[in-house]
C-alpha cells in the first residue's frame, strides 16, 4: 500500500472519529450527516487536494534549485 492510500484512509477515519467526537460532545448524541461529511473532507484532503499540493511545492522547489545552480556557475 503506498503512502498516498495509507494517508487517505488515515485522514478519512481522523475526520470521521473527530467530528463524531466534538458532535458527540456539543449536542449529546452524534450529528451523522455531520460524521459522514467531515469524512468525505478528509477522503478529498488526504487523497487529491493535499497531493497536488504537495506535487506543486516540490516542482517549485527543484526550479528554485535549479535556479539557484545555475547562477552559481556564472
Amino acid at each position: 500500500m503506498n503512502k498516498r492510500v495509507k494517508n487517505t484512509i488515515i485522514g478519512t477515519i481522523m475526520y470521521g472519529v473527530i467530528a463524531y467526537i466534538v458532535t458527540y460532545i456539543l449536542d449529546g448524541q452524534p450529528v451523522w450527516n455531520l460524521v459522514f461529511g467531515m469524512a468525505l473532507a478528509g477522503f478529498l484532503s488526504y487523497g487529491f487536494i493535499l497531493p497536488y499540493m504537495e506535487k506543486k511545492r516540490l516542482e517549485k522547489n527543484s526550479e528554485a534549485k535549479k535556479r539557484m545552480g545555475e547562477n552559481s556557475n556564472d
